[in-house]
C-alpha cells in the first residue's frame, strides 16, 4: 500500500522567509507538489472544477482543503454577487458575517507574504476578509468572473478555473445569471452541494492564527 507524504504548512516556508529578510533569494519549497484539484458542486448540477497552488499560498490552500474536504462547505449558499466582479460564498451565516472558529493570516504581498501571488482574473479563487484585519480570512471565498488587478496583493488568491475549461467557466456564470435583489444576493438561493479536493496522495496541515510554528521539511521519506 502506498503511504501519503505530508506537508506541514509553512513548515519549509517558515525558515525560506527567514532567508528572505537577509536578502537571499526566495523560492517557494511547495514549487514542484502536484496541483490539488477542487470540484464545487451546486445543487442544480453545475460544476466548477478549480486548481489550486499550494506554490503560492500553501497555508490558505491547505485551510481551503481541510475545511472542504470535511464536508463543512456542504450546503452552504453562494450569498452575494458583485455582477462583472465576483461571486461569494462559504458562509454558515449567509450574509457575509460567518466563518470557522478560527482565521489564518492573510498570504499576500501588502501583508508581507514573500511569495508571488496569483492574479486576479477572471476564474481565480481568492479569500474573503475583514476590511482591516489582513489576517481575518477563515471559510468565505469569492471567484473572479473577470480580471481586477486592483486587488492583486491584497488578497490571498489561492487557485483558478483553467482557462480552456469552459464547462466551469459556463457554470460560473450561470451563478452570477440569477436575478439579485438590491442587497445582490440570488433571489434563487445559490446552494452548494458539496466542495471536495483532489490532495494527489498529499496531507495539508493548516496553521491557525496565533497558533505556535515550527520549522519542518515536508517528509520526503513516504512518496506517494
Amino acid at each position: 500500500m502506498k503511504l501519503k507524504r505530508t506537508i506541514l504548512a509553512l513548515g519549509a516556508l517558515l525558515a525560506l522567509i527567514a532567508l528572505s529578510g537577509c536578502g537571499v533569494e526566495y523560492v517557494s519549497p511547495y514549487e514542484d507538489i502536484p496541483r490539488p484539484v477542487a470540484t464545487l458542486t451546486m445543487n442544480d448540477g453545475g460544476v466548477i472544477r478549480l486548481t489550486l497552488y499550494p506554490s503560492v499560498a500553501p497555508n490558505t490552500v491547505s485551510n481551503f482543503i481541510s475545511l472542504a474536504n470535511s464536508g463543512y462547505y456542504d450546503g452552504l449558499t453562494v450569498d452575494y454577487v458583485y455582477p462583472t466582479y465576483f461571486i461569494r460564498g462559504g458562509d454558515p451565516n449567509g450574509d457575509g458575517t460567518g466563518g470557522p472558529d478560527y482565521t489564518i493570516d492573510g498570504e499576500f504581498s501588502e501583508n508581507g507574504f514573500p511569495l508571488e501571488g496569483l492574479a486576479h482574473t477572471r476564474g481565480t479563487i481568492s479569500m474573503c476578509r475583514l476590511t482591516d484585519d489582513y489576517d481575518s480570512a477563515g471559510s468565505q471565498f469569492f471567484i473572479m468572473l473577470s480580471d481586477h488587478s486592483e486587488y492583486n496583493g491584497k488578497y490571498a488568491a489561492f487557485g483558478r478555473i483553467d482557462e480552456n475549461d469552459r464547462a466551469s467557466l459556463a457554470a460560473l456564470d450561470a451563478i452570477a445569471a440569477y436575478t439579485l435583489d438590491k442587497s445582490y444576493r440570488p433571489m434563487d438561493k445559490q446552494i452548494i452541494k458539496s466542495i471536495r479536493v483532489d490532495t494527489k496522495g498529499y496531507v495539508y496541515e493548516v496553521i491557525k492564527s496565533g497558533e505556535e510554528t515550527q520549522t519542518h521539511e515536508p517528509d520526503a521519506s513516504a512518496a506517494p
